[in-house]
């Protein structure tokens, strides 16, 4: 656990296994079901898949830096009631920028990716589904934008203040057996290339109640963490004092705050953020963690689709 964006991460691979190749989609993902689009950036092309019909409804994936294709089953339910745009972000899947630097993966120019693209889509207002690290980035923006977004959804987020993340650390290791935190001490000193690989498969168990889905989960993800993506905006957005509680006081559109309990983005972190909008509805998912669409499907659905439409 040697810093923060690592331990938002769906599956994450060391910075020597990390994929910046053109991604390639897990079997189970429909792809026919979703039209492919991108937009020009500076030196690179913005990737993006649409789905559905209606309201714009923007997916926005963890890590930072993780692939988009976990969050499928997501925009899936979403398209149910809008057009669901699922954004390869800036440095992962194709949407790869000549250069990796501070320059080229800054939260501003995050920002200003999601703006060309609400501008592409002659989008006046839409929804922001947010998970994991990209719940955090949909605040950001709804803060630098609020006359842009209509609603808010935030998915087990990072938290709306540094200061609630005191207990994650914690929580991890709370969800590991002996024998899993002794072999994460002992990589922790380990200079070996798959020690970084191995110490985050086992974190990845944490973030499940079930560790047979997540399990099955990880071995359908496969790499699909762009390592220094997440090093550049991680450290930006999750630097220690960040706090969006006074940016976003005034923001009165809907926010649904939804957590799986048993995730170790615990409870708290979810009350906290929850209780910083005007107009917020917290609700959670029993039996799950981290992702509750791989862990409680119909509960999860009940809670989305009661929200959107």
């Amino acid at each position: 656990m040697r810093w923060f964006p690592t331990l938002l991460l769906v599956f994450s691979v060391s910075p020597a296994l990390a994929r910046n190749s053109k991604q390639t989609l897990p079997q189970t993902i429909p792809a026919d079901k979703f039209q492919e689009n991108k937009i020009p950036r500076i030196g690179f092309d913005l990737y993006y898949r649409t789905t559905g019909n209606g309201h714009p409804v923007l997916i926005l994936s963890g890590g930072p830096g993780d692939d988009c294709d976990y969050m499928v089953p997501v925009a899936l339910e979403a398209a149910r009631f809008g057009r669901a745009i699922l954004l390869e972000q800036r440095g992962t899947g194709r949407s790869i920028p000549p250069v990796l630097d501070n320059s080229t993966v800054n939260l501003a120019i995050y920002l200003e990716d999601m703006e060309a693209l609400r501008v592409q889509l002659k989008v006046e207002r839409w929804t922001l589904v947010g998970h994991s690290a990209g719940g955090l980035l949909a605040m950001y923006y709804a803060a630098a934008h609020p006359d842009r977004v209509e609603d808010l959804v935030l998915l087990d987020s990072a938290p709306i203040a540094s200061e609630f993340l005191g207990p994650l650390g914690a929580n991890i290791l709370d969800r590991l057996s002996p024998e899993e935190r002794e072999r994460l001490a002992a990589l922790e000193k380990s200079s070996a290339p798959s020690a970084e690989a191995e110490m985050a498969q086992i974190n990845a168990m944490a973030l499940f109640f079930d560790r047979q889905i997540g399990t099955k989960v990880a071995a359908t993800m496969g790499n699909s963490w762009h390592a220094e993506v997440g090093r550049l905006l991680g450290n930006e957005i999750s630097a220690p004092g960040y706090d969006l509680r006074a940016r976003l006081k005034d923001f009165d559109r809907p926010v649904l705050v939804l957590n799986g309990r048993q995730d170790p983005m615990d409870p708290l972190m979810a009350y906290e953020t929850s209780a910083a909008f005007k107009n917020s509805t917290l609700r959670f998912i029993n039996r799950a963690g981290h992702m509750p669409w791989f862990e409680q499907p119909k509960q999860f659905a009940d809670a989305i689709d009661d929200f959107l439409k």
